[in-house]
């Protein structure tokens, strides 16, 4: 910080040297007040588990690294491990280190969080893609409208399908899942009305975002019942169904969170993108002009969900939908009208 901000030069300098020593003390003590007002707020992201390939938790750091540049914060990255007794230190640590907001992503932090926010009320949490019943005056939930591409991709499953069969992979049997699902399932009876949908099938365990062999053996079970598609919402766990379909030639994927084409070319349709750091970065803003709602929706129109294949760059995407262009004007005809009732 350069003193002439405070527009002191030589002549001051001077000047004050020869002062009483009790106004030198006083100007000093304000200088050290005005450095603390400029020092950033922090800003700290708390994993709940420690650093795996889950991309939508690789986007939590990348979403407050973004927000710390935009609003002139200091940003952090802390690491659980995967049970309850280690969030809560870290939920502690992130207060201890001064944390003006903290980030959580995952439904395991629901209870922990729940029961440490009243511990904190000078601090901001943002909770995302999950809410907690009756939050504290300073949590804060953001949900994501999957329900918006979800819908679309139900369309393009049906559209795509040769043998009429669509299957379904989720993490956890939650409400969120089941409404995202609901709209899969009405997208796809709205583009072929005799096209089966079979129930979902769920990965569970202590971590159903990373656990490619159990999806790879749900997705082989699908594969011997004749489904063709099959819409993977498993994040990093999609690695699994990835190779159950490498060796049949007409099976394909609907991968989620991020663009998951370049991981197995050719087997992958499309994706259902869900971009946490545009969330966060938004959440940010609101929350440095004090606007932070108790609970706030993200979809298509705010940039935080899409499908790959309404995004400008499909061409580069290595996306097997790049095959079926007339399917792609149709879901960007449906984003239209969707987003037209908004």
């Amino acid at each position: 910080m350069s003193l002439c901000t405070f527009g002191w030069n030589q002549k001051n300098t001077t000047s004050i040297q020869h002062a009483p020593r009790r106004s030198v003390i006083l100007v000093m003590l304000s200088l050290l007040l005005v450095g603390q007002a400029q020092a950033a707020d922090k800003i700290i992201y708390i994993r709940p588990v420690p650093m795996n390939d889950d991309p939508l938790l690789k986007q939590g750091s990348k979403g407050i690294n973004q927000a710390a540049q935009m609003y002139g914060l200091d940003a952090d990255t802390l690491e659980s491990q995967p049970n309850r007794e280690s969030r809560l230190q870290q939920l502690e640590a992130a207060v201890k280190q001064g944390a003006k907001l903290v980030v959580l992503m995952g439904h395991e932090f629901k209870e922990p969080l729940a029961s440490f926010a009243s511990k904190a009320p000078k601090t901001r949490f943002l909770i995302l893609d999950h809410c907690i019943d009756n939050p504290l005056p300073n949590v804060s939930c953001i949900l994501f409208r999957e329900t918006e591409a979800s819908y679309l991709a139900g369309m393009e499953a049906a559209l795509v399908s040769t043998s009429g069969k669509l299957g379904i992979i989720g993490p956890l049997d939650t409400p969120i899942r089941r409404k995202n699902l609901e709209a899969f399932s009405e997208g796809a009876k709205a583009a072929n009305p005799n096209i089966v949908i079979r129930e979902p099938q769920w990965i569970n365990g202590e971590q159903p975002f990373n656990d490619p062999q159990r999806a790879e053996q749900l997705a082989k079970a699908m594969l011997d019942d004749g489904i063709d598609i099959i819409y993977a919402m498993a994040s990093a766990s999609n690695r699994g169904a990835f190779r159950a379909v490498s060796g049949d030639s007409k099976a394909r994927i609907i991968g989620n969170a991020i663009n998951q084409c370049p991981l197995a070319p050719g087997k992958v349709l499309d994706n259902i993108e869900v971009s946490m750091d545009t969330a966060i970065v938004l959440a940010v803003g609101e929350a440095m002009k004090g606007a932070l709602a108790a609970r706030i929706d993200y979809g298509m129109k705010e940039g935080a969900v899409s499908l790959t294949s309404l995004e400008r760059d499909i061409a580069f995407s290595d996306c097997e939908i790049m095959r079926h262009r007339p399917v792609i004007q149709k879901l960007r005809d449906a984003r239209k009208s969707l987003l037209s009732r908004k």
